[in-house]
């Protein structure tokens, strides 16, 4: 399977000036900036509604806006790569488009559930089942045969788990109302692991990531459009004020350059390292929470932190050795 993926143009790595130079193009750093970028994603959620936005409404457009921005971008020089007819039979193949219209559901579906969730059954209950992707897309890919079974792996997949536990149970305050949406709230690690093992296993041949990247983008986009049309989800801010133009802009280019990262990241280091990225922007969270919102972390989100690190540490080792 590996093999497969690998056969992706490494547009990222080019010394001619890919996305992202060659020091910074390793598992650990892209693990890294993505999860940063993602908890920079939450604080912006978490503001929207203090400058006008619904967050639903704030997603649509950082989304649709950080695709076309990754499309612009990916294809100007020097960052276009090699020639598109060496690749373009991919772009035009059923599976391709198959594969972006279920990554793409995959995607914007826990991030939907998470905004809606999150107010009702409380933060610290969403952090929680964050955390749990990283166990069952190693499970599931296990038992699938994509990955062979390594203790030292197990043992960092459990500490990085045992890391957002702690986290959720220091900040867990689920109301009386939780009700159904403590169990849709649940769905969420579902959808996150089978998104990390689909898109491992039907990984176009010869499709790059930045490609896939923004094919996602855009279906998840106009899937949420849809949705928000059918609810009567306010899709702009309630006035146009500076704060409001700035937030969304900030957002849009905060999911182009994440998503380029997440593709290139899944590409190079598989489905259970990328599902570390939830524990990576808890932990991250925290300090931009105290910086942001003046949250102080307590002891269990400290001792958080220890178990994460050392989760990543032993899941890099163990991919490592394995």
């Amino acid at each position: 399977m590996r093999n497969k993926m690998e056969t992706a143009e490494p547009e990222m790595t080019g010394p001619e000036g890919g996305l992202l130079g060659r020091s910074l193009d390793q598992p650990v750093v892209l693990l890294l900036m993505v999860g940063t970028l993602l908890a920079v994603v939450t604080v912006f959620a978490k503001a929207a509604p203090q400058i006008g936005w619904h967050p639903l409404g704030l997603l649509q457009w950082s989304v649709l806006g950080g695709a076309l921005i990754l499309y612009t971008v990916s294809r100007m020089r020097p960052f276009a790569g090699r020639a598109d007819t060496q690749v373009s039979g991919v772009y035009r193949s059923h599976a391709f488009w198959l594969y972006l219209a279920v990554s793409g559901v995959l995607f914007i579906l826990p991030n939907m559930i998470a905004a809606v969730a999150a107010p009702i059954v409380g933060a610290g209950f969403v952090s929680l089942s964050f955390a749990f992707p990283l166990v069952l897309t190693y499970a599931f890919a296990v038992g699938l045969g994509i990955e062979r079974f390594q203790m030292m792996r197990a043992a960092g997949v459990l500490s990085g788990l045992a890391g957002g536990v702690l986290l959720a149970v220091s900040g867990a305050d689920l109301s009386g109302e939780a009700g159904l949406w403590s169990l849709v709230a649940l769905s969420i690690p579902v959808f996150l692991a089978i998104g990390n093992i689909y898109r491992t296993v039907k990984w176009p041949e010869g499709a790059r990531p930045v490609d896939l990247a923004i094919g996602m983008m855009l279906v998840g986009a106009a899937a949420l459009f849809v949705f928000n049309v059918v609810r009567g989800v306010p899709m702009v801010p309630e006035a146009w004020t500076p704060d409001a133009l700035l937030l969304v802009a900030a957002q849009i280019a905060v999911f182009s350059f994440q998503y380029a990262l997440y593709f290139r990241l899944q590409q190079t280091a598989g489905p259970v390292y990328l599902s570390q990225i939830g524990s990576v922007a808890a932990v991250t969270g925290l300090g931009l929470g105290y910086a942001v919102f003046g949250e102080t972390p307590d002891l269990p989100k400290l001792a958080a932190v220890v178990a994460v690190g050392a989760g990543i540490v032993l899941v890099t080792l163990g991919k490592r050795y394995s």
